[in-house]
């Protein structure tokens, strides 16, 4: 079973932007650059920016791996193995095929949801390292934060409502 066309293309266009993003920050970046921040915003974990990059791009390649993974394998999940209203309905019959397409899909958009958090986080991290000074986390990275939870949210409960009616 296969992810949507659409889904597996932003998927890898998020790839590419990641790629990008890594090759013009990179060589501007100072060697040791902060990683994590306190709740108060202050950088309070310091990493190389080599271990930094290529810790990020493993995550990112891993959400990747994971996405295709899924989208690929899931026709072979036992029906028991996957949690949504009316399974027993969606899984059988005509309403099969079109249910894992439909669920392949949304694991793939899901993966990219993530992995363009992933991105914006990234940015986040490069131009806070690149600012003068001491360097402090911005709102931006709370706002981004907030923006990601509402859309898994809204993504699962969409997921959840699209399985809830049964037709007709």
């Amino acid at each position: 079973m296969k992810a949507s066309a659409t889904s597996l293309t932003v998927l890898f266009l998020l790839v590419a932007v990641a790629a990008i993003q890594f090759a013009y920050f990179y060589p501007k970046l100072p060697d040791q650059i902060a990683v994590h921040f306190g709740a108060g915003g202050e950088a309070d974990s310091w990493s190389s920016k080599g271990s930094f990059v290529i810790m990020y791009a493993a995550i990112e390649a891993l959400f990747v791996l994971m996405a295709l993974g899924l989208s690929f394998v899931i026709a072979r999940i036992p029906a028991s193995m996957v949690n949504i209203p009316n399974r027993d309905y969606w899984f059988t019959g005509a309403q099969r095929e079109g249910t894992l397409t439909y669920l392949a899909t949304q694991m793939v958009w899901f993966e990219a949801a993530t992995l363009a958090f992933l991105v914006v986080i990234a940015h986040i991290i490069f131009t806070t390292n690149l600012r003068e000074g001491q360097p402090t986390l911005p709102l931006d990275f709370l706002i981004v934060l907030v923006l990601f939870i509402g859309g898994i949210a809204s993504m699962s409960l969409r997921l959840y409502f699209r399985f809830r009616r049964l037709p007709g």
